[in-house]
């Protein structure tokens, strides 16, 4: 089967169906169709159901991505594109790995085709802007490498690879993800996208730093080798694909100061690239939109400054043939390595040479003619360039086409009213003649239209969701992982950076001159925020009603029964159904089920339930269900929104994990200064404390006397400047008998002087223990915080994710006391990931213990170890 041309055929629709009145968000000139799409006389029924947009289409024929320029300046670009017959691939392990400004120089200003392929999506990083973590973090980060491509101008690819957190070793890296498999995946994405040039972030040959970062770096050798050979992953092959030898594989040397450009600059087998060129059509350089890109990396907290003037890039050759000034030395980017294209190579030259701004509908005939001309040619380029050209055509048309629905969360078994818009904004004649529709659920509509110059022209069409319509989500989280590689069946989808769209509208165009042309558009939800104006997002496939536990999990401390809270949330009319938990044995619940009515969409209601552990240690999950209408629902409904970018939604299994633990806190009132985002007060608050999160205002004024302890958040100093300008009212608080704990914070100019806030000296380090199954010992083990309220032993540190902890000590003053030793394999015993002192009347704690991670997944020691560091003070 080839991989890039399987359909899959869809239901035909059903029957007419009941008119349905107008809705305030569409406008009353629209009449909805007594029939669903495709059933009225005179119709063409699209007769096949693309369950995901890109089987229609290989990798190389994917719509151009969105870009944030417009008009004249949008149509030049796509015009020197369309001239430009070249392709880049970058490699790198993460994102905020690429080198923004090589990518941007590459694609705007060369017009090459370019892309980046990460290896992970960042799962493993901290969260500045918020509390996701894990598979949340990963869409957060997607979704800001996909903003910042739309910026420079890149597209973006990954791996199955899951970021694990700070790795050491390379083969570390490559045992936890496989080998392997990630091998396979780069090597896919070469195939699909044929690039001419590779370039790598890592090297293949050093060492050091990131083991995540130096694995990416040797596999890109191979990847390289391996995509040329028929031998290699024989499955893509029979999957359809093709061996691709890329000329040349060069390493994009690190130049992150001033004397590492001067170094590069010595060497003579450096090739040099000035990335700071000017581009006038643009109004910026390419390190100036670098600046822009890079900055989307809003989570990682990336803002780059956009630097002016010449910005030098350096290249050392790896593998293939060696150039000697130009990376694309020897290569043709012109239509001549296409087979027959002359013609159409005379036509978008001719058009981009008469192109003038205010007048692009001039070179329409051209672009028209070149379209004709494209359409009898097949292979790679003339599938790479067919969507370009149509979006040249749109743009010197001016041609605004759209599809929206009348909400954004359709369930199964649901009808959705579609608006099909198209305006031509140009003298030239178009007729739009059919729409087709693809997607979970499949429609057309052919009742011809004449488009008349700038007047919207507009059609309506419903569609059925079927009932065994998936929930939309990536195909990356529709199962579970094993911790460091997704799990993905669909060879199609691997590599592909989020989810097709739910329903793609095709409206089919045909000028003057006969020829039809086909403009795909994703369909959105449309509204107009007040505040915002106008917005849009995508269309989901949501349950009908959503069932969420309030909190990720519960520790129970002793044997007493807690409330549970379960969340429903109503996407349809109404819902009337019950919801009963699923416990672990040996636990219990009650009452065994609920009854619920729901009676508007939105609504939310709130179940609770008691939950009762065994007297003795014992934990699992609780998973919550819904019947409704005998069908069985277990998902949730996660927003996430931020303004940079795309609402996200994810739809996790409604699972809590619950243990019962003895746990002993004798802080009952805890202050909480958050810094970049944790979930430690909910954490906290299971075990009985009141928690209160600590503005700017009350470091300055509030009684600090009134808490047990305070408790500083994870790079609370790094995001909150008015933490170090509180540093000696804190140290007071502690001295008159307080508990200060102060968990990491990152290096930076601040953090060297005050990021610790400790009595005594500090000093910040890089020091970590990334294998979270690395021994903890003890120096002291009769320490106090080992031995009340709770006594710590070897087994608290069972069960930890990710890693032990970061960012420790690397000196500190004779009065602090190290409470924990632990280390790498093959590395000396840290001590500075905990500390203790005496401060006048109270303690200090310093903590670079990963609490923040162990806390949220429940694992039992680490409450039981957090409820000793709170309550410090308090114990004699």
């Amino acid at each position: 089967m080839n991989e890039n041309r399987d359909l899959t055929r869809g239901r035909p629709d059903s029957a007419c169906k009941r008119e349905s009145p107008a809705r305030w968000r569409i406008p009353s000139w629209r009449k909805l169709s007594a029939c669903r799409a495709g059933t009225h006389p005179g119709a063409r029924p699209a007769r096949t159901l693309l369950l995901f947009a890109l089987v229609s289409l290989p990798l190389s024929a994917q719509a151009p991505p969105p870009t944030p320029l417009t008009g004249a300046a949008e149509l030049a670009q796509t015009l020197d594109q369309l001239n430009t017959l070249g392709s880049l691939l970058m490699l790198g392990a993460h994102p905020d790995d690429e080198n923004t400004a090589v990518i941007s120089y590459f694609a705007r200003g060369r017009h090459m085709r370019t892309a980046y392929l990460s290896a992970t999506r960042g799962e493993g990083g901290q969260n500045l802007i918020g509390a996701e973590q894990a598979e949340l973090m990963g869409l957060i980060r997607t979704q800001e490498l996909l903003a910042a491509r739309r910026i420079d101008g890149g597209e973006q690819f990954f791996t199955r690879a899951i970021d694990f957190g700070f790795s050491k070793n390379p083969q570390e890296a490559l045992e936890k993800w496989g080998r392997d498999q990630v091998l396979s995946d780069m090597v896919r994405v070469i195939r699909r996208f044929r690039p001419d040039v590779i370039v790598s972030r890592f090297s293949p040959v050093l060492s050091g730093g990131h083991g995540q970062h130096t694995a990416i770096g040797k596999l890109s050798i191979v990847a390289f080798e391996a995509a040329g050979d028929p031998s290699q992953f024989p499955d893509q092959i029979q999957q359809g694909l093709k061996p691709w030898k890329a000329k040349r594989l060069y390493w994009n040397t690190p130049t992150f100061n001033r004397r590492m450009i001067e170094a590069e600059a010595a060497r003579n087998d450096r090739l040099r690239i000035n990335v700071g060129q000017y581009d006038p059509v643009l109004g910026k350089s390419y390190a100036e939109i670098a600046g822009e890109s890079r900055s989307l990396h809003q989570s990682q907290a990336m803002g780059a400054s956009q630097r002016k003037g010449n910005a030098p890039a350096f290249f050392a050759h790896i593998a293939g043939e060696p150039a000697q000034k130009d990376l694309f030395e020897g290569i043709d980017t012109s239509w001549g390595r296409v087979p027959g294209a002359a013609a159409v190579s005379r036509l978008l030259k001719k058009a981009r040479e008469e192109h003038r701004p205010g007048h692009p509908e001039a070179i329409l005939p051209l672009l028209i003619d070149a379209y004709a001309e494209l359409e009898d040619l097949s292979g790679y380029w003339p599938e790479v360039k067919r969507p370009r050209l149509l979006k040249a055509i749109e743009l010197a048309a001016g041609l605004w086409i759209d599809a929206t629905s009348d909400r954004w969360n359709a369930t199964p078994g649901s009808d959705v009213d579609l608006s099909l818009s198209v305006v031509n904004r140009s003298p030239h004649r178009f007729t739009w003649v059919r729409t087709a529709v693809a997607g979970v659920a499949s429609g057309g509509n052919s009742e011809a239209a004449e488009l008349v110059h700038n007047e919207p022209a507009h059609k309506i069409m419903r569609l059925a969701i079927p009932d065994f319509a998936l929930y939309s989500e990536p195909e990356w989280l529709r199962r579970p992982s094993n911790g460091t590689l997704y799990n993905i069946h669909d060879p199609r989808v691997i590599g592909m950076p989020e989810a097709p769209p739910v329903l793609e509208a095709t409206f089919y165009l045909r000028t003057s001159k006969g020829v039809e042309l086909p403009f795909r558009r994703p369909v959105v939800y449309r509204w107009v925020d007040r505040a915002r104006g106008e917005r849009s997002r995508d269309l989901q496939v949501v349950p009908a009603v959503a069932v969420t536990f309030v909190q990720a999990n519960m520790i129970f401390p002793n044997s007493a029964a807690r409330e549970v809270s379960v969340q429903l949330q109503n996407s349809v009319s109404s819902a009337e159904g019950t919801a009963a938990l699923e416990v672990p044995p040996g636990w219990q619940v009650s009452p065994a089920s609920a009854s619920f009515e729901i009676k508007r969409p939105g609504q939310r209601i709130t179940l609770r339930f008691e939950l009762t552990p065994p007297a003795n240690p014992s934990g699992g999950e609780v998973v919550a269900k819904v019947n409704l209408g005998g069908k069985t629902i277990s998902r949730g409904m996660q927003e996430i929104s931020y303004p940079h970018i795309p609402i996200q939604m994810s739809y996790p299994e409604a699972r809590m994990r619950v243990e019962r633990a003895d746990v002993r806190l004798l802080s009952k009132r805890i202050g909480y200064i958050m810094g970049a985002g944790d979930k430690i007060p909910d954490a906290l608050a299971q075990l009985g404390a009141t928690v209160s999160l600590l503005s700017e205002a009350d470091l300055v004024s509030a009684d600090l006397s009134q808490f047990g302890a305070l408790v500083t958040g994870v790079r609370a100093v790094n995001t909150r400047p008015d933490l170090g300008a509180a540093r000696e009212r804190l140290l007071e608080y502690v001295e008159g008998g307080g508990t200060l704990i102060v968990q990491y914070n990152t290096l930076s100019r601040r953090s060297r002087t005050q990021a610790v806030l400790g009595p005594y000296p500090l000093t910040l380090s890089r020091g970590r223990v990334s294998v979270e199954e690395a021994p903890v010992t003890f120096p002291s083990p009769d320490h106090p915080l080992l031995q009340a309220p709770n006594r710590i032993t070897e087994r608290d540190f069972e069960g930890w994710v990710q890693e032990r902890g970061l960012y420790f000590m690397g000196e500190w003053d004779e009065r602090y006391e190290p409470v924990l030793q632990s280390n790498d394999p093959g590395e000396p015993p840290r001590l500075g990931g905990m500390l203790y002192a005496r401060y006048g009347k109270g303690v200090y704690i310093f903590t670079g213990y990963s609490w923040f991670r162990q806390l949220p997944a429940g694992v039992p020691g680490a409450y039981r170890i957090f409820a000793n560091l709170v309550s410090a003070g308090k114990v004699r």
